[in-house]
């Protein structure tokens, strides 16, 4: 843990002690992939916006996904979702409940035409969380082969081709026999004043360290030899899948961690980060 004042450098950091495998993405030396040349522009992108968003809910007033909120004219994971479009992906599926908050983004996206993807949508009629999502949409015969998963309020920014770069890594670890791919910052600023000490008497105060532990983006893919993982969850139970499947991937040493600086992505779940968002369009 060392105090730093932004969060724009670290690609200094990865260019350091990594090796580089796009434009802007990293994985750790030693991993030993060969990057395939070629993408599958068919595989699926599954976007879960079950969510009710707390943290927000002072400015949907609880009346629609947390995801529409307008962002310089247009709704929040919009930017997500014509990112993968943009980059020649069109297979969407979004997960979502049966109530109003689900209702307003099947409302909003329809099909997928004005964003020009083919859109389909699991529903779920009971909070299922997102491993519980998951295991629902696969067993409805919505996932049926490999898929990226992305939380479209974690936005990559500044990085327009993003989504083909990460798609080349996938397919590469998957050739490799990894079964997922999980996408991470090496760090994050820690949004509270650190209070160190000694015995009980304080010796410093740093406030909003920089914690330099890789931290989970929201952004991964996963192979079909992970399913059997996803059919362990038991049906109808709200789960995280990040405490489940993604637990027994990494405990199998088949997950591969891949690298993007913390300046290209911004996690927009709460209003601090809404308007750093904001500023950044602006």
């Amino acid at each position: 843990m060392h105090e730093i004042v932004s969060e724009d450098k670290t690609e200094r950091l990865l260019e350091s002690n990594c090796t580089k495998i796009g434009e802007h993405l990293y994985i750790r030396k030693g991993t030993g992939i060969d990057i395939e040349p070629e993408i599958d522009g068919d595989i699926q992108v599954v976007f879960s916006m079950g969510g009710r968003g707390t943290r927000l809910k002072h400015i949907t007033n609880d009346k629609y996904s947390k995801h529409l909120i307008k962002v310089h004219g247009k709704p929040l994971s919009r930017y997500a979702l014509e990112m993968w479009s943009e980059n020649g992906f069109k297979n969407f599926l979004i997960l979502v409940d049966d109530t109003y908050i689900g209702d307003s983004v099947r409302e909003y996206y329809k099909n997928g035409d004005e964003i020009g993807a083919v859109i389909n949508y699991s529903i779920e009629h009971s909070k299922l969380g997102s491993g519980g999502a998951i295991k629902y949409a696969k067993d409805h015969g919505l996932i049926t082969k490999a898929y990226i998963n992305h939380y479209p309020d974690d936005i990559i920014i500044n990085y327009p081709n993003f989504a083909h770069d990460f798609v080349r890594v996938f397919l590469s670890a998957i050739k490799s026999g990894y079964q997922c791919v999980v996408l991470c910052v090496p760090g994050k600023l820690y949004p509270y004043g650190v209070v160190m000490d000694k015995d009980g008497k304080v010796t410093d105060f740093i406030e909003k360290p920089f914690i330099a532990m890789d931290t989970n983006t929201g952004i991964y893919g996963m192979n079909t030899d992970a399913f059997g993982l996803i059919d362990g969850i038991e049906p109808d139970k709200e789960v995280k899948i990040e405490r489940t499947v993604m637990k027994g991937i990494a405990k199998s040493d088949k997950m591969l961690k891949v690298l993007i600086p913390t300046e290209y992505w911004i996690p927009v779940n709460d209003e601090p980060n809404l308007n750093k968002f904001r500023e950044i369009l602006g």
